[in-house]
């Protein structure tokens, strides 16, 4: 699917949040390739091949070179970026054919990659404005030294993500000098392709709506979903709490900023278990990174913080137990070692690293986080004695299904109150009632499939059903409004298995034949008798009886990772004794959500996290760095 590409409204944008757009004037880079021109001409351009550059891709920099005659774009190629391969490759396929095409880069965006469709157009924008010699090429030699606008920083923030941006701007306000360290060309991190949502107790929309909240809801939510499951054992009550008493102030923040904060109606999450009162919001995230990066860039302006973007941190700079600065490498290549008497790690979590998932939780997952989200500050921690917890629980998303080799999802079944599908393990058994309760109480149950031990679960459907799903335009696979991606995968036979039996589709599959059979002949009895007396289940039940069969193989795939750092509730590190690492604090999806709510998922906490423990790291640390 593609949507359009609304030029004015994204340019706008692109200017507050970093995001692309294109013909913004200041957001890319433009230079001729080394090929030679064919001099002047008379018509639109001089015809030649130009490179240009957007630094609005989701992994930053997206170069182009475009060629030209005097008329028209003859064609253009992407030379180099640093997207998500899979989430990225359907617009670095297309996108450069349709503006070769249109003669224009007023073209549709491929849906499943706007940020990347509107770089590349963003970039060949910059291109032809120096083909129509309306703009200077600038000049590729390596960057001139960074200069600061302080002689030494406070406190060094590692990420620019929402929770970084907090980090920052909070160490600001409190009087500190403020390096931030940016790996990608872009603010905002995860959160660029993140959801909305924001949970706060007390807040004033929930005032609006009648409701009433306390922090003390928000812990008896938490203590009742992990009585049953390992308890306080699981959870830093210190962060609980903290949490708790903090997330409605930060919520109204948000909001007296002016953000989108949508129709205001505190909401029960759709997707987890059912909260005590409704405390979950969503808003425009694009509009939380705008009016907290407006504060940034006024703090920026005025010489107090200072962002290094395409600057990756390497290492942390020890003295003896304490930390006292960050080794970092620019684009270009140069080392530099910047000294502050406090860090604060903002890098996000793991959920683009195969070997910490495969480490710590999945021998079998894909993802959907970002390429930049390779656990880059758990390394950091390590490094300076710090404690890792929780690394064993990630909250999942079912469903997902392999395209080859690719670790990134691009292809996933929508779980979630899909009707008739089963879940079978390699027994051919059912495990669970795969649609579980009507509020959404057992989605953990469902889709935590790494407690099962093998986390590879097979879903299967019959013709009839599949017929049905199609006549009734409710795709199998998630946005396959043409089937193509279903009917491609059941050609394939990697993933989707096809048999005229059941016993040949399990064979297939690689699952046992006979067990296969027996669960189909029981379930088939449980919906003659309208009662599922395995587990329960009461909804979209279909007996199995159109062959052919189809057996889709599918893995979890992660948006998000739950472990991280041990930490007290001033976002101090600490170490193997229980004692603060000098100098070092953490914000955002690095301190791990389990360490703050246990093993369950909470609608809303990684958001309005980022800012309940930014603002409190980068006080913090700032006090800290005064006191130094």
């Amino acid at each position: 699917m593609k949507k359009n590409r609304l030029i004015s409204g994204l340019l706008a944008l692109a200017m507050l949040l970093s995001l692309a757009a294109c013909g913004s004037p200041d957001s890319g880079t433009a230079s001729p390739a080394p090929t030679s021109s064919a001099g002047t001409a008379n018509g639109i351009y001089t015809p030649g091949t130009y490179q240009g550059t957007s630094e609005n891709g989701m992994g930053g920099k997206v170069t182009v070179e475009v060629t030209v005659d005097a008329n028209a774009i003859t064609n253009v190629t992407v030379v180099e970026h640093a997207e998500t391969p899979g989430i990225s490759d359907p617009a670095i396929e297309q996108i450069p054919t349709a503006i070769v095409e249109a003669n224009s880069t007023e073209v549709e965006a491929v849906s499943s990659a706007t940020i990347t469709s509107t770089a590349i157009c963003e970039a060949v924008d910059k291109a032809l404005a120096v083909a129509r010699g309306e703009a200077e090429p600038e000049s590729s030699a390596s960057a001139a030294p960074v200069s600061l606008p302080f002689e030494s920083p406070d406190v060094i923030v590692i990420g620019c993500g929402f929770a970084g941006m907090n980090t920052a701007l909070a160490a600001a306000e409190a009087g500190a000098n403020v390096l931030v360290l940016e790996k990608t060309g872009k603010r905002g991190g995860s959160a660029n392709v993140g959801g909305s949502t924001l949970s706060g107790a007390g807040t004033k929309m929930q005032e609006e709506a009648g409701i009433v909240d306390t922090p003390e809801l928000i812990v008896e939510e938490i203590e009742k979903r992990n009585a049953d499951n390992g308890g306080k054992d699981n959870y830093n009550e210190e962060l609980t709490w903290y949490y708790a008493r903090h997330s409605g102030e930060a919520v109204d923040w948000l909001d007296s900023l002016g953000a989108d904060m949508g129709d205001r109606i505190p909401k029960m999450p759709s997707l987890y278990e059912p909260m005590n009162v409704a405390r979950v919001y969503s808003g425009s995230i694009k509009s939380y990174l705008e009016v907290v990066g407006n504060l940034l860039d006024e703090q920026v302006e005025a010489g107090k913080v200072a962002i290094l973007y395409n600057t990756e941190a390497t290492s942390l700079v020890m003295d003896g137990e304490k930390v006292v600065g960050v080794n970092a490498r620019a684009e270009d290549g140069t080392e530099t070692a910047y000294s502050a008497p406090a860090t604060v790690l903002c890098t996000g979590g793991y959920g683009h690293s195969e070997e910490l998932l495969h480490e710590y939780n999945f021998q079998n997952c894909l993802t959907t986080s970002p390429e930049f989200c390779t656990g880059d500050g758990f390394r950091f921690a390590l490094q300076a004695g710090g404690v890792l917890k929780n690394m064993d629980y990630c909250s999942t998303y079912a469903g997902g299904v392999r395209d080859g080799d690719n670790f990134v999802k691009t292809m996933s079944i929508r779980i979630k109150d899909f009707p008739y599908m089963i879940f079978v393990n390699a027994q051919g058994q059912r495990f669970v009632d795969e649609l579980g309760a009507e509020d959404g109480s057992d989605y953990d149950e469902i889709t935590s499939w790494w407690k099962k031990g093998d986390n590879t679960v097979y879903i299967m459907f019959d013709q009839a059903m599949v017929d049905e799903l199609r006549e009734s335009e409710l795709p199998i696979f998630s946005g396959d409004t043409d089937w193509s991606k279903w009917d491609a995968a059941v050609e394939a036979g990697q993933e989707i298995f096809k048999g005229d039996t059941v016993a040949q589709a399990a064979e297939l599959a690689g699952i046992d034949a006979a067990g296969l059979e027996a669960t189909i002949e029981r379930y088939n009895g449980f919906v003659d008798a309208g009662v599922d007396a395995d587990f329960g289940r009461t909804r979209e039940m279909k007996k199995f009886e159109t062959g052919p069969y189809y057996i889709v193989r599918t893995i979890p795939y992660v948006m998000i990772t739950s472990g991280g750092p041990w930490m007290n509730d001033k976002c101090q590190l600490l170490n193997e004794a229980g004692e603060p690492i000098p100098g070092l604090y953490q914000a955002g999806e690095i301190v791990g959500n389990a360490n703050i709510c246990g093993h369950t998922t909470f609608g809303g906490i990684q958001n309005t996290g980022c800012m309940v423990f930014g603002k409190q790291a980068g006080t913090q640390a700032a006090a800290y760095a005064a006191g130094n």
